[in-house]
């Protein structure tokens, strides 16, 4: 389908907030789109899963009743009122984040944890002289090699982002997911350092020890260096055979949230989270993705994301911090990574 049509349509739904999603997947030109008008679910669509399930932020499904053409057809008249999720979070201060990071490394360094992702949030009112559909096509031009999404429905919000990390998808055959963590400002030379080579090795030995779990023969790919638009990370690509259901969903059940998001070991990491953050991460460390009416899908986690609504948007945006991490360095990397977000929206920051 053309891409124009698809703009418009995504264009459409923001103006009437409905509950729509739309991607495009990472190395690809085609936009997807699809919409849900009607309370009745269908075997295709976007499934969107919390950062931790609460009763305010549960896991939702959006069906795909209607692809960008029949949507764009539809009269204005015949869709349903709604309302966006209003963003009520307040930007995290500085001081608060280095009091939290301190806690943290403070924890790794007693040995309590190997590993613990910190994040923060940078609150902020729109620029009325963009539009959310201008934002999604900034992010397409400057992140080829992402999953760019947006996607909203009334139980969680709109949100919008350009996720360089796949948490797991399936062909068919084969089953792909990724350790991606370590991070540095994009084209820096020379090797990289110890605690971001330790940050990532430990989320690779995680997916390892899951796919061995799981008993699904797998490939291990070398470590490379992965470019995410002004940051780049260390990334693992896994790739297994799985010949079960239930290996299909262990994995995709077993691995949320990865390392990459949470922490190591996981409970504790998701308690101290828990603790320490003022602010609700919602979907925000999650995953999302389409999913076929053939049992195929393609699953990213929620990152290099902000939730909008009329007025006001929240950019998360988090770091993983180890016994070696240094606050004001895990402080910089956090603005590192929100510069992609805040230069697409026009934020002052």
């Amino acid at each position: 389908m053309d891409n124009t049509i698809i703009i418009e349509a995504i264009d459409k739904a923001i103006k009437h907030k409905a509950q729509f999603y739309a991607y495009r997947l990472p190395g690809e030109a085609q936009l997807h789109f699809g919409a849900q008008i009607i309370d009745q679910r269908t075997p295709e669509g976007f499934t969107i899963v919390p950062f931790v399930e609460k009763p305010d932020c549960v896991p939702y499904f959006i069906s795909a009743q209607f692809n960008a053409e029949k949507y764009m057809k539809l009269p204005v008249s015949s869709l349903p009122v709604t309302s966006l999720h209003k963003v009520d979070e307040v930007s995290t201060p500085k001081e608060e984040y280095m009091e939290n990071a301190t806690r943290c490394i403070e924890a790794l360094q007693r040995g309590e944890l190997q590993k613990v992702v910190l994040s923060r949030v940078i609150v902020d009112e729109f620029d009325k002289s963009l539009t959310w559909t201008q934002v999604f096509r900034k992010l397409l031009d400057r992140c080829p090699d992402s999953f760019v999404f947006v996607f909203n429905s009334e139980a969680t919000g709109a949100w919008m982002g350009a996720s360089p990390e796949r948490y797991l998808s399936y062909d068919g055959k084969q089953l792909r997911t990724m350790a991606l963590a370590g991070t540095r400002p994009a084209g820096t030379e020379g090797e990289w350092g110890e605690k971001e080579s330790e940050e990532q090795a430990i989320v690779a030995d995680y997916i390892a020890a899951k796919f061995a779990e799981m008993k699904i023969d797998y490939e291990r790919l070398p470590r490379t260096t992965r470019l995410a638009g002004n940051v780049e990370h260390l990334c693992t690509e896994f790739v297994g055979t799985a010949s079960r259901p239930s290996q299909l969903d262990g994995m995709r059940n077993t691995l949320h949230p990865t390392p990459a998001l949470g922490g190591l070991p996981v409970k504790a990491a998701v308690k101290l989270i828990g603790e320490v953050e003022s602010h609700s991460r919602r979907y925000y460390g999650g995953y999302m993705g389409p999913v076929g009416d053939d049992g195929r899908f393609d699953l990213f986690v929620n990152v290099r994301s902000l939730e909008f609504d009329g007025e006001r948007y929240c950019i998360y945006v988090g770091g993983g911090l180890t016994s070696g991490s240094v606050a004001e360095q895990e402080w910089n990397e956090t603005c590192n990574k929100a510069q992609l977000l805040q230069l697409a929206v026009g934020s002052r920051e």
